[in-house]
């Protein structure tokens, strides 16, 4: 098996560099790839250590970069990226919005919202959190239920789930915390040209957890006319069979590669576990099989 989805403590993951090793190691898993957000500090961490040490399998240096697309967000993976390229290629995107000042953009429009509807929250300056690793919406959201008065006002599945928050009422446009901060983003095409320069792979990212887009294979057929994508990622944690199998057997009627991976963030999502995701993820070895005429490992 292999995880090709993974992010550390160099993003909004919980375990570090070592710990994912080990963990792998463990479950004896084939190949990993580090994905974190915005970032590829994870290998500069790598590059000093000795792997074998802790991990005998492989390892394909990646990335998750989110772009915008129709004014929205969608999350592209890239593979086998040149990570000191990347680093000047990222600098260069943020220059004028850095990830800290997206993330405080958005803390304080959850905010507008929840002064609106009479929350009960700490004042903003005073909250505890790490702009460069964690997300608006998840200092928000824990801010929200810290205090217990404030589930009678909202609707219940929100107070339940953080996952139901972010899928079912900030993500779609006229719900209760609609938050979209897409323009700050680079565009889908500024991001896949990144990534191929950087002499990457680009994979759209679970596909299927985007709520907003109505037919996910209509909007995967516009992307693929449009944009240079080279794959789907066809296996992920909170796919349905069903949707695996729709997704693999549409990337090879498209002549596209398939990714597959957990996205496992340690203890910010205990309900994902690496390698098997909710417990019965197997994503082969053989999808990564097609990649090996232009990624440097056999």
């Amino acid at each position: 098996m292999i995880d090709l989805h993974i992010h550390s403590t160099y993003s909004d993951g919980t375990a570090n560099v070592i710990e994912i090793l080990k963990q792998a190691q463990t479950l004896k898993l084939d190949t990993i790839s580090i994905t974190d957000h915005e970032t590829c500090d994870a290998y500069e961490e790598l590059s000093k250590i000795n792997v074998k040490e802790f991990y005998s399998g492989k390892i394909i240096e990646g990335i998750e970069l989110k772009s915008r697309y129709k004014n929205k967000i969608i999350d592209i993976l890239g593979y086998n990226i040149d990570c000191n390229k990347m680093k000047t290629y990222l600098q260069e995107c943020y220059k004028e919005t850095s990830r800290e000042k997206i993330q405080e953009k958005q803390l304080e429009e959850f905010y507008r919202y929840g002064n609106e509807y009479g929350l009960i929250l700490k004042p903003i300056e005073n909250l505890e959190w790490d702009k460069k690793k964690d997300w608006g919406s998840r200092v928000f959201y824990r801010e929200l239920k810290s205090h217990e008065e404030n589930r009678l006002k909202v609707p219940e599945d929100l107070w339940e789930s953080f996952k139901t928050f972010k899928r079912d009422y900030y993500h779609i446009e006229g719900k209760m915390f609609y938050n979209n901060v897409s323009n700050y983003y680079p565009k889908l095409d500024k991001i896949l040209e990144i990534i191929h320069n950087a002499g990457g792979l680009a994979f759209v990212a679970h596909i299927h957890e985007y709520s907003w887009m109505e037919d996910k294979i209509e909007e995967l057929n516009e992307i693929i006319n449009n944009f240079n994508i080279d794959g789907i990622e066809c296996y992920y944690s909170n796919f349905t069979e069903n949707q695996i199998n729709e997704l693999i057997n549409y990337c090879h009627k498209n002549n596209l590669l398939s990714s597959g991976g957990s996205d496992y963030h340690g203890d910010n999502k205990p309900e994902i576990s690496l390698g098997i995701g909710r417990g019965n993820l197997q994503v082969p070895r053989n999808i990564i099989d097609n990649w090996t005429k232009q990624l440097n490992f056999v």
